[in-house]
């Protein structure tokens, strides 16, 4: 993942897009990333996250709005939101698909939804806003090496990696503006380590949690030893990449465009929607 050394993000062209997108999971087989089912578990769990917890950030960042002064960032908060309610309805759509397979999703829906409306009863703006900021930069990195990965990517089958490279796209798109609306408005670096420090064992415990869950509940999938061992190693790879990405959220300027996607994004908008953005005007855009 490269790397620059902008600590700051100065406001420029916002360069992201606001895509409708449908989905046909239609004969989209039950182990959809190569075959696995450790994986396509951990893919369906990261999924049943996203509808109610994009929501969450979508909240989060409006509790705020009414605080930003930069017209160019209330512009991109503006996208933020139009493609965080994309996801939703696309995640919505595949959770349907995934229960149509017989899988009992309905528990896990109803506990994710409560604890976030819990935690909406017992955070403050700060905090709820830190947490997006932490779940944002999680999903940001995972996104960026899904795009910088084909050796992984093409693993998906295609129904299913059509909806995953559209996500992963929009999220780095738009991975400094949650970011940027809370340095904005309150800059308070100790309580955006602290709260990522919270959110790092509550998102891996709950993620680890929901796909041994269905792993466990599928009698076919969870006796597929040699296949649980490819995949744990494919995670182990996975994690040691990730890791220094991870690590640079605790620097104290810290930005998540210190990670720079502008040549990755620009080849996936591209290669998804035929869009081609002038390279400079994008650069300027996040640097």
């Amino acid at each position: 993942m490269t790397r620059t050394t902008a600590s700051t993000s100065p406001r420029g062209t916002s360069t992201i897009q606001v895509r409708r997108q449908s989905f046909d999971f239609a004969t989209t087989p039950k182990y959809y990333f190569d075959n696995n089912p450790l994986l396509s578990y951990l893919l369906t769990a990261l999924s049943l996250t996203f509808p109610h917890g994009e929501r969450f950030f979508v909240h989060s960042v409006r509790n705020v709005r009414d605080r930003i002064k930069d017209d160019t960032l209330q512009k991109e908060v503006s996208a933020f939101i139009g493609q965080e309610a994309m996801h939703s309805h696309a995640h919505e759509d595949f959770n349907t698909f995934v229960e149509s397979l017989g899988i009992d999703i309905q528990p896990i829906l109803q506990s994710e939804y409560e604890k976030i409306e819990y935690a909406k009863t017992k955070l403050s703006s700060k905090q709820q806003l830190a947490v997006t900021c932490a779940l944002e930069h999680f999903t940001a990195i995972i996104a960026q090496y899904l795009l910088e990965h084909p050796d992984f990517h093409k693993q998906l089958n295609p129904r299913v990696a059509q909806l995953w490279m559209w996500h992963a796209l929009e999220e780095t798109e738009h991975k400094a503006v949650a970011f940027d609306v809370y340095q904005e408005v309150f800059a308070d670096q100790a309580i955006r380590k602290r709260i990522m420090r919270v959110i790092t064992t509550t998102f891996l415990s709950r993620i680890s949690y929901l796909t041994f869950k269905l792993l466990l509940n599928d009698p076919v999938g969870r006796k597929q030893w040699r296949q649980h061992i490819a995949a744990l190693k494919q995670l182990k790879d996975v994690f040691s990449t990730l890791a220094p990405a991870y690590l640079d959220y605790y620097q104290d300027n810290f930005h998540p465009n210190q990670h720079d996607s502008t040549q990755i994004t620009a080849q996936w908008r591209e290669q998804l929607f035929g869009e081609q953005i002038d390279k400079e005007v994008a650069s300027a855009a996040i640097h």
